[in-house]
Formats: C-alpha cells, structure tokens, sequence
C-alpha cells in the first residue's frame, strides 16, 4: 500500500531535490572537513624521480633536523629547521660534537656557543624555500620529527638526491596524481 500522506499537493510548489535536509548538512560539513584537511601542511620528502615519496603532518612552528655523520671527522652533526609555512624553511641552529675540518669558523656563519654536555651549537637562522641532499651510507642522514625517525638510507639508497620541502596537502596529492614538482 502507497503513503501519499507526506505528499504536498502540487499547488505547494516544488519538492526538494534532496530527501531531507540533514543530508545537505552532512555533505557540506564533509566538503568542510576534507577543504580543512586538505590545506594543511606537510614536509615532503621528495626522491629524484617523484616515486616513493614520504610526509608528515606539521604547521607553522613546528621543527625537525636532519641528523648525519660527518664526512671527515665521523662525528655526529645535527641542523634544526622550523616550518614558517608553503616553501618557507629556516634553519636555526646546528649542532655538533667537534671543531675540525670542514666545521664554521667565521663569526658570519653564525653565533656559536658551548652546550652543557659538550657539543658545539651554532645559531644561524637561514631561510630556505626546500632542502635538497645526497643520500650516502658514509653520513647516514636521517630526518627526525617528533618519534619519528626516517633513515634516507634504506629508504632511498646510496646516491639519491632528495629535496625535501613544506607544501600544502593538496599540492602534495596534485604531485602525485598530475606528477609536477
């Protein structure tokens, strides 16, 4: 049996495309929500070549450094970045465990001083618009943020250069699905 009991009659006007209001709410806080996440930033970290990609979630503020052995000297060596926003970096300090060769000398490099437990800390405070480097098993780079530790090495082998960037959400899946950097 039919309910023609919630049926207007035709001199009312027009029936609602939409069955019920609730959906429309539903639909637009879902475009709201996938609009919000979508301009949130993150730090790409891009191989040569675009394949393999890997980012994580950050906003303005927020730090992580890239963590190496140094070449000459073999001695542990860290550079802190802090995010400003879409291709705006800046690196504010490193941090190291010897002066040697190779090592900031000049008092233009930046302000260095002396920390508790002995390493050197050099404040420099450069901007950059991405970092770009070399992957090699002799300085075993890896990028710390947060827990997070992502050893380049294993990752993307001996050799690779990788540049390594702040974009919004949604220029990474544009990089993924139309392939530009």
């Amino acid at each position: 049996m039919l309910n023609f009991k919630d049926r207007k009659p035709a001199s009312a006007g027009n029936r609602s495309f939409f069955p019920t209001r609730y959906f429309v709410i539903f639909v637009s806080a879902v475009l709201l929500f996938f609009g919000w996440y979508a301009s949130r930033l993150v730090v790409a970290i891009v191989p040569e070549g675009n394949t393999g990609v890997i980012t994580f979630a950050t906003h303005p503020g927020d730090e992580w450094n890239i963590s190496f052995t140094h070449s000459v000297e073999k001695t542990e060596w860290d550079e802190f970045f802090r995010v400003n926003g879409p291709d705006d970096l800046t690196m504010t300090h490193t941090q190291f465990e010897s002066l040697g060769w190779g090592y900031p000398y000049s008092p233009s490099d930046g302000k260095l001083t002396k920390t508790a437990d002995g390493k050197f800390n050099l404040e420099m405070n450069r901007p950059y618009k991405e970092v770009a480097l070399r992957i090699s098993e002799q300085a075993m780079q890896h990028i710390v943020h947060g827990g997070d530790d992502y050893n380049l090495i294993p990752l993307y082998g001996q050799g690779t250069a990788v540049k390594i960037k702040v974009m919004y959400r949604y220029q990474y899946w544009l990089n993924i699905v139309f392939n530009f950097s």
